[in-house]
């Protein structure tokens, strides 16, 4: 079957020859077919200068090999075509060539030469270089999307990935593992595994699997506890700046961070908390023993906002360190306290404010006050980080004084609507009296007139 299939394919492809042959270069143009993928000291000795005398690099003028694969009988041959055709790749001027080499300017089974370089398919080791044959030129990029970073190569190489791959651990993730072989898809695209929607379901395949992290000594939890924190749940609400897996680890450069990165992740998004956090004495005494500065109190994967870290009680991070210690122990009720009493407020405002719309209250200003609300609430959550009880009592204050304004508001619409209802009723009273009196008057009338007549 395989020999028909190859015979089936020779005289496909010999069809093609003589279209090939007349659509040949004319001189001075570069080589028809080359690999765009090629290095330039290894492109085609006959390819035409550009203006500063480098040689340019080759493109293809046809896919004989998209031809050929796609009319094949075998599924497993035909497929890669399929998926090539809708890939961020099939433009000629990549080709299949670029990935596996070969002679594409033969237009039959030769096209598979191993002199000139063919490869089925790559080895695991290979394809990071392979993939950074394009991606790591700045002139070949630029033409396909300029704004596409030219470094990947190299932060995978220095993350962890990366190192296990170049020991030569075959279970490591390179470049096809994330973006697929031959159906690669933008970064953007819903589809693509390595959406935004889609990459911690892709992390997942290897870091949920415990067998699969055991020989690394990794924890299988991550996606789990992520599901569960701060920022899963409001990824899960939609919020577009709720971190995933690559929020933090960056896509490429994926390793763990550490003690001397954590910090400067997290400031990448919470530089306030970050700055008040360096005038607590937490700071000075994380420092002094060598821990991170956020993930001690938060977590890293199951990161708690808060609220929900604040008190003594046994879930709560002070009691992790100060379960014996009676001042830090008041402190951190007190904190808790104040947090706790500050959401209640939020909360009550926030479902005053749904009912009185649902009412139908027409209420600008409560919604402008609770949206003040939910701004002091979020700074007062910032404070929390100096653990200075006297400024977040002051913070607190400020933000219940903004929900009594809220409620004040909400009050006065009920009673300008408990007026208008009154003075509605009262209008149609007066008018169901008019309307009486009318009917009165009708009828008074017409006796009269019936008893003038003779």
């Amino acid at each position: 079957m395989q020999s028909f299939e190859k015979l089936r394919a020779a005289l496909l492809c010999a069809s093609l020859a003589a279209f090939t042959a007349g659509a040949a270069a004319a001189p001075g143009d570069p080589p028809a077919g080359a690999p765009a993928a090629q290095k330039k000291e290894e492109a085609d000795a006959g390819a035409a200068p550009d203006e500063s005398g480098k040689k340019k690099r080759p493109e293809r003028d046809a896919n004989t090999c998209l031809t050929c694969h796609r009319t094949l009988t075998d599924k497993k041959l035909r497929v890669v075509a399929e998926e090539y055709e809708h890939s961020v790749h099939r433009d000629e001027r990549i080709g299949c060539v670029a990935c596996h080499k070969g002679n594409p300017v033969d237009p039959t089974v030769q096209a598979h030469d191993k002199t000139a370089g063919f490869v089925v398919r790559p080895t695991h080791q290979q394809i990071s270089a392979i993939c950074g044959g394009c991606h790591e030129d700045p002139t070949f990029v630029r033409r396909f999307n300029a704004r596409l970073a030219v470094d990947q190569r190299k932060l995978y190489d220095l993350s962890r990935h990366g190192k296990i791959a170049g020991a030569g651990d075959e279970n490591s993730p390179t470049c096809t593992n994330c973006h697929g072989s031959h159906a690669i898809l933008p970064v953007d695209s819903p589809n693509a595994l390595v959406n935004r929607r889609q990459v911690k379901d892709l992390c997942a395949k290897c870091h949920a699997d415990k067998e699969y992290m055991k020989p690394y000594g990794l924890p299988s939890t991550q996606t789990e506890k992520w599901d569960k924190s701060v920022h899963g749940k409001a990824f899960a609400d939609g919020h577009d700046k709720a971190p995933t897996c690559t929020g933090c680890h960056s896509p490429h450069a994926g390793t763990l961070p550490g003690t001397a990165t954590v910090a400067a992740l997290c400031d990448r998004c919470h530089q306030d908390e970050r700055d008040l956090f360096l005038k607590s004495p937490h700071s000075r005494a994380f420092r002094r023993l060598g821990l991170a500065d956020c993930v001690p109190c938060h977590g890293d994967h199951d990161v708690a906002r808060s609220s929900w870290l604040a008190g003594m009680t046994p879930d709560s991070a002070c009691s992790k360190c100060h379960s014996k210690d009676e001042k830090p122990r008041k402190v951190a009720e007190e904190v808790a306290t104040i947090l706790r009493g500050v959401e209640a407020e939020e909360n009550s405002v926030s479902i005053d404010v749904a009912e009185a719309r649902k009412a139908g209250l027409l209420v600008p200003d409560a919604s402008y006050a609770l949206d003040r609300l939910r701004t002091a609430r979020v700074r007062l959550f910032a404070t929390v980080h100096t653990l200075d009880v006297r400024q977040l009592t002051e913070d607190a204050n400020q933000a219940k004084s903004v929900a009594a304004e809220a409620r004040e508001v909400l009050t006065r619409a009920r009673r300008d609507r408990q007026l208008e209802r009154r003075g509605y009723f009262a209008a149609i009273g007066v008018a169901s009296l008019l309307f009486l009196l009318l009917v009165l008057k009708s009828v008074q009338l017409a006796r009269r007139r019936r008893r003038s007549e003779p």
